[in-house]
């Protein structure tokens, strides 16, 4: 029998041993706080989320914003005590509880990206979520943070039972027939990545309008960041939580210049409309927000600040 990584962490959930090293959320037993990083569960009205980390992996400051002086993002970053040489990006990936459905929004990065990332499987074990009660995968958009978790270091389907669901024109413009020789030599790698990860995939549901997908969550257009870059809103008892994936990348930059173009939007003008569309609706109705990239675990509100924003992390309540 070959053993893969699938098969040895499965035993280890099944016969308890992560519950034993990780407690439930509400029952803190350890004064050591490392675990906070792994998961973070809180409720939509009768809709159980959980956040799970992939990790972390860092990128300069050129990827902050290409329609700004290096000077100007330097002086912005010192003003917020963070990090003048490099920025942090946490993948924040959420699993959703809805009925008899679990839906997993994204999959990270995986064994093959880099920085400190394919923690999600380990941390999907340690949030007491068994990977095979994922019965769908959500994919906001096709870039290596989230999507080459898809195949694992022995190359298999990570999810294989899942049905996956993604934008049909994001799809559609990665897998387009000869792609990789049509687009910059810098960027040849990228698109290799994501036909190389959806090419793993048996069947891929396709959609182009805003659908329902699982019972209280639906996919909104957020084009821009990519061709088909699609964000979830999820409803339940009067309350919203919306996930926008890459829509805003980190809230002291996207939140305070939602105007700023980071490097890696392939459509800078749609990218600044749908990142207003979000702040619009986050603030207007009122909704939690889930960003990807944000500082763990990346779920707080939003609210207008002059002509900007600002993010009101949750609180850890203990």
């Amino acid at each position: 029998m070959i053993l893969s990584r699938r098969t040895i962490l499965n035993y280890l959930y099944s016969t308890g041993l992560y519950s034993i090293v990780s407690p439930s959320f509400g029952n803190i037993i350890t004064q050591d706080n490392s675990h906070l990083k792994n998961f973070f569960k809180f409720s939509v009205g009768k809709i159980n989320v959980t956040v799970v980390s992939d990790g972390s992996f860092p990128m300069p400051i050129s990827s902050i914003a290409i329609n700004a002086s290096e000077e100007e993002v330097k002086s912005h970053l010192e003003k917020y005590n963070m990090p003048n040489d490099h920025i942090n990006r946490e993948t924040n990936l959420a699993v959703i509880e809805v009925e008899d459905k679990t839906l997993l929004v994204d999959v990270g990065g995986g064994s093959r990206f880099f920085g400190n990332t394919g923690k999600l499987y380990e941390n999907l074990g340690l949030a007491n979520i068994n990977p095979d009660s994922i019965t769908h995968v959500f994919l906001t958009h096709a870039h290596p943070d989230h999507v080459l978790g898809i195949r694992d270091e022995f190359d298999e389907n990570i999810f294989p039972e899942a049905e996956y669901i993604m934008s049909q024109n994001e799809y559609e413009w990665w897998t387009k027939p000869n792609r990789v020789n049509e687009v910059e030599e810098t960027f040849q790698q990228i698109v290799l990545n994501a036909v190389n990860s959806l090419s793993a995939l048996a069947e891929v549901t396709l959609y182009n309008e805003e659908k329902e997908i699982v019972p209280g969550v639906h996919m909104i257009d957020t084009s821009g960041h990519t061709p088909g870059h699609n964000s979830l809103i999820v409803h339940s008892e009067g309350a919203k939580l919306l996930i926008c994936g890459d829509a805003l990348l980190h809230p002291n930059t996207s939140l305070v210049f939602p105007s700023w173009i980071p490097e890696n939007d392939m459509d800078p003008d749609k990218a600044i409309i749908s990142r207003k569309k979000v702040l619009s609706l986050v603030t207007n109705e009122k909704m939690v927000l889930l960003g990807f990239h944000f500082p763990f675990p990346g779920v707080g509100h939003v609210i207008p600040s002059g002509n900007s924003f600002q993010f009101l992390p949750t609180s850890v309540r203990w």
